[in-house]
């Protein structure tokens, strides 16, 4: 009886899941050693403050000094609330007359939140976590009793 050797050939689907497995390993270990140490490169504290319009008084309550904030969609850790101040909403009115008047509207508020946080500071730009900071942009936050979105309205390098 004679035995057969078996010789195997490198095919070219062999070669590419040896390039996917290779290139996966190496965008691992660009994310962990130089995307994420960004993060704990922070070297700056702020102040920024986010002006909430038209909510309710429930949610006025629930926004509590020394509360920790975090953003909506991505769960980062946007600082703690420093202080919180409430207006009443206004919105325009035409009168009979055809003036058009602010006027307030019952059981809502505008609120703007002060945050603290440690920050990124660059000459280029402001960054908490993954999110830059924009004086006019859009942000959604939340904590344990309110989830709310606004823009910001300030920021202070401390």
């Amino acid at each position: 009886m004679q035995k057969k050797t078996v010789k195997t050939k490198f095919n070219f689907v062999d070669f590419i899941i040896i390039a996917l497995i290779v290139s996966l390993l190496a965008a691992g270990a660009y994310k962990l050693f130089f995307v994420n140490r960004g993060l704990t490169e922070q070297n700056g504290l702020i102040e920024y403050k986010v002006l909430v319009e038209n909510v309710r008084f429930p949610t006025v309550e629930g926004i509590i000094e020394g509360q920790p904030i975090r953003e909506v969609q991505t769960n980062i850790v946007m600082g703690t609330v420093i202080k919180k101040e409430v207006s009443p909403y206004k919105q325009t009115v035409p009168t009979l007359d055809g003036r058009v008047v602010l006027a307030e509207v019952p059981e809502k508020y505008n609120v703007i939140i002060t945050i603290g946080s440690p920050a990124i500071v660059t000459e280029n730009n402001i960054m908490i976590g993954n999110k830059e900071i924009k004086i006019g942009g859009p942000i959604s936050i939340k904590s344990n009793i309110f989830s709310v979105t606004g823009i910001f309205y300030g920021v202070t390098v401390k």
